[in-house]
């Protein structure tokens, strides 16, 4: 069974040294990260939580 994942947000950590960071960047560069990233995807594997969650777990407050 295939995702559409063309209206899919993609969201982007590193880990250093141990630890997950989140990372950003100008909307230019994000653009092409994350039309490299879907034509790269060969598998998405769902995890039954929000990008809510995430953050929440991340200690990340928009």
């Amino acid at each position: 069974m295939q995702t559409d994942i063309t209206n899919a947000q993609v969201s982007i950590l590193l880990e250093i040294d141990g630890q997950v960071h989140l990372v950003g960047f100008d909307k230019e560069h994000l653009e092409v990260i994350t039309k490299m990233i879907k034509m790269g995807v060969e598998l998405a594997i769902p995890t039954s939580k929000s990008q809510e969650q995430l953050n929440e777990f991340l200690n990340y407050n928009k």
